[in-house]
Parts: C-alpha cells; structure tokens; sequence
C-alpha cells in the first residue's frame, strides 16, 4: 500500500513537470477546470502534507513540546493537523484521497468542540485564551465552508475574506515577534498557519483558480 502511494505520487510528480508551462488540464483529472498550473497545486500540496506531518509531529512528542513552549495542548496539535489535511485533499486529492463526506462529517465536529472549549474548560488553561478557541472555531467553519459551498453571495464571501485576511496578518506579526527568539515549533506553526490563510482567501476570492472539488 505503501509503496503504490509513493509509486502514484512519483508519476504525479512527473506528469507535473511534464506540464509545467500548461494550466490546463490537470494531472489527476483531465476534466476539471483550474486555473492555477498543476506545479503550483502540487508545491501547496507537498507543502500543507509536510504540515500535517509537522503536526503529527508535535502530536507525537508532547515532552519535547513541554520543554520547548512549556505546556501541551494536544488538542490543537490534532485538529490543526487535520486542517492541513483537509488542505492537501482539496488542492492535491491524490496526495490526500480523503472522501469529502469525511470532511463534510469532522470538520463541523472540530467547530463545537472549540465552541464547547471557549465556553467551558478552555478559559481555565493558562496557555490559552477564549478568542483563540472561537478563531480555532472559525477556521475549522471556514474549511467546512470550503467543502460545503451551502451558499453563494457577497456578503459571504467578504466575511470569509476578512477573517482569512485577518487570521493572516496576525500570524505575519506573530512570525516576526518569534524572531526575537527562534525555534522550529514557533516558525513551523506561524509559516503553515500564514500559508493557509494566504491560500484560503485566494479560493475565497477567486474560488476556480486552486480549488479541484
């Protein structure tokens, strides 16, 4: 199983470069209409996989987080990882085969969870602030979206593009007060973070230029 996923993947990789002057068609669907090159859909997918790994990662090794950032907070770790995933599967299906009933069943889930969390235990931690939890909660409503598409119209698509342009300014300043004392976790999550709100406000605003759905 292994082996036939990175198989799969290597001639993606080479239909990709194969095409890599050509917008249309893609590699994994020769009837889907996107704008953006398949090498460009291809990088973001590599990129936000590399992130779900990174997570998986922090996941994984909660000592390691305890000694570097001074607490765990495992179920960020889970669900922002799961983002990521969900990330992969709609730019890049093939690096990511996950059926969008999957997406369209948890991601919902993950939102009460943090609405539950703002509301309850989540103002107890000392890591952790109420509006994150509701900005966690937001995020996750917006990938829902992204796969649901319940409705269309202006006023939406305005509103999701100012939490996006929002939740990416702040991870901007975020990435620059980090520098003031660097490590991996702080840049890895404020970068992935960054690059999911600059990629989730361009399929706000111009939705047929990333998404493959």
């Amino acid at each position: 199983m292994i082996l036939e996923y990175f198989e799969h993947l290597a001639n993606l990789v080479r239909d990709s470069v194969a095409r890599f002057n050509m917008p249309f068609p893609l590699p994994w669907d020769e009837g889907t209409m996107v704008m953006a090159p398949p090498w460009l859909l291809l990088g973001l997918g590599a990129t936000f996989l590399m992130g779900t790994l990174f997570y998986l990662f922090r996941l994984s090794n909660p000592a390691y987080l305890r000694k570097v950032n001074g607490y765990v907070d495992s179920e960020n770790e889970f669900w922002h990882g799961v983002c990521l995933l969900a990330m992969v599967t709609s730019l890049t299906p093939p690096l990511a085969p996950v059926p969008t009933s999957v997406w369209l069943w948890g991601l919902p889930v993950g939102v009460l969870w943090y609405l539950y969390r703002a509301f309850t235990y989540g103002r107890r931690l000392p890591h952790n602030k109420q509006w994150y939890d509701f900005a966690h909660a937001a995020m996750l409503f917006g990938m829902w979206w992204m796969y649901a598409q319940p409705y269309h119209g202006q006023y939406v698509t305005w509103g999701f593009a100012a939490y996006w342009g929002w939740f990416g300014s702040y991870y901007v300043c975020r990435l620059f007060a980090d520098l003031r004392k660097p490590n991996l976790l702080s840049f890895g999550q404020n970068v992935f973070h960054l690059l999911m709100a600059l990629v989730m406000l361009v399929m706000t605003l111009w939705p047929n230029y990333l998404m493959v759905m």
